[in-house]
């Protein structure tokens, strides 16, 4: 049936939500919709992230420009303080010379005399042993090395017993007194022996006496010299100075070899004969200590009038570039390679960050230096300073027994370092890398016998 547009409002939807008989459209039938949508809430909604922006960026600011809190200055001022000073020197020297009983590292006493100026940092320190028997060879080492001296003398009884005053510390006092030089550059750290020890004349260099003067010195750099009347005639301190490269190396943990030399021995002559000078049949130096070379050149010059002998604790056929003649015309750093375990020279190096001479051996700075070039440390030739013997000191002499002992515990350590060495290099996933060419090498053989087989991770 036609209905009038006047009826057509009819079919719009009504209040009461019917459209001819269907539901009505719904804007607000669930109560929580209606809050969530209203203008109160959503107002509300924005002005807390606005809220929370702001505090963020304030405190994001504040925290950014603030001074530091007095706890934390305070904690930074007393970073200073070293824990380990609460410990006593008798604990810490017993841990690092696990060889020795506590008997005897109770006895060490550091800085006994101490040297009157503090060095630099940079300077390199002469670490050496004295022998208690000839003091005069402290002087002789102020009187040729212009820097500091850290030096450990062993003394075969106490110094403290009552009643009593030790020959050697009064001789010491003495010299000290009448030598300026050694007051001022010499670092004295003593040892002695318990009584509860056999009492023994303490004449011979050990590891354990390079590790003391090492760890003593008071520089980053030390020269670690074997104290069998070798002088070290040259100033090596102005060498590296002069040389910027050069230090950087030794910073970063290189090593540098001083070559070794020594004066000839000649029959003392007594006087004429009928058929010229006669001879006692005692052997003399060839040379006076104020007669030793100081130049490279000078040296040549007496190793060629048979004055001065070559040192085979440096010079070894085995070892590539460790060659007198190609020294003799050298004038830059030369690398060492070929590398022999029984090599000993003078060396220059960190005093920290590298290897200790291991103290299971007595005199036997071989050892010390075979396990730093084990782990990777490159050896350099210096080109024109050098050591010289002065052959007033003789050498105690070891015994049959003691060098066949010796012997093999050395060759048992090689074997045991080869493998510590190879072992960190596979471990750390290294054994391909330029650190463990010098591992590689001269352990080709032990790594074989022991059936180690290394691959590349």
């Amino acid at each position: 049936m036609y209905k009038s547009p006047n009826q057509s409002s009819s079919i719009l939807p009504t209040a009461s939500g019917s459209m001819n008989g269907a539901p009505a459209y719904r804007t607000s039938s669930n109560p929580l919709a209606r809050i969530i949508k209203s203008r109160v809430v959503r107002t509300l909604f924005l002005g807390y992230v606005a809220f929370c922006a702001v505090f963020t960026m304030k405190h994001i600011f504040i925290y950014q420009t603030k001074p530091e809190p007095v706890m934390y200055k305070h904690y930074e001022l007393q970073r200073t303080y070293d824990p380990v000073s609460n410990l006593s020197s008798s604990v810490i020297l017993s841990k690092m010379f696990t060889y020795n009983t506590p008997a005897l590292t109770d006895n060490v006493k550091p800085f006994f005399i101490r040297a009157e100026t503090d060095p630099d940092k940079d300077d390199i320190t002469l670490a050496t042993f004295v022998p208690q028997d000839d003091l005069s060879e402290l002087a002789l080492l102020a009187d040729n090395f212009s820097g500091p001296i850290s030096a450990v003398l062993h003394l075969d009884q106490p110094i403290d017993l009552p009643g009593t005053t030790n020959p050697t510390i009064s001789r010491l006092k003495t010299l000290l007194a009448g030598n300026a030089k050694l007051r001022k550059q010499v670092d004295i750290h003593l040892i002695t022996t318990p009584q509860t020890h056999r009492q023994y004349v303490a004449m011979q260099q050990t590891n354990l006496h390079r590790n003391l003067a090492r760890f003593f010195a008071r520089t980053d750099f030390v020269m670690l010299l074997d104290a069998d009347g070798s002088l070290p005639v040259t100033d090596v301190t102005h060498q590296f100075s002069k040389f910027s490269p050069w230090m950087e190396k030794l910073r970063a943990g290189n090593v540098f070899v001083v070559p070794g030399f020594n004066v000839s021995m000649v029959p003392e002559t007594t006087g004429e004969s009928t058929n010229g000078a006669s001879t006692n049949g005692n052997l003399v130096p060839a040379l006076k200590v104020n007669q030793i070379p100081k130049e490279k050149t000078q040296l040549m010059s007496d190793v060629v009038n048979g004055k001065v002998v070559l040192s085979e604790k440096t010079w070894k056929k085995t070892i590539r570039n460790v060659d007198y003649n190609k020294w003799a015309t050298q004038t830059r750093l030369g690398a060492i390679q070929n590398y022999d375990p029984y090599f000993a020279p003078t060396v220059i190096m960190r005093r920290d960050k590298m290897l200790w001479c291991p103290e299971r051996f007595g005199n036997n700075q071989a050892a010390c230096l075979f396990e730093l070039y084990l782990s990777g440390v490159d050896f350099w030739m210096l080109p024109d300073d050098f050591t010289i013997n002065i052959g007033t000191r003789q050498e105690v002499e070891a015994t049959e027994r003691e060098k066949t002992i010796t012997n093999r515990l050395y060759q048992k350590f090689q074997e045991e370092s080869c493998l510590k060495h190879a072992r960190a290099f596979y471990a750390a996933g290294e054994w391909e890398s330029e650190r463990a060419r010098h591992c590689r090498i001269s352990c080709q053989k032990v790594i074989a016998v022991w059936g180690l087989v290394i691959r590349q991770a």
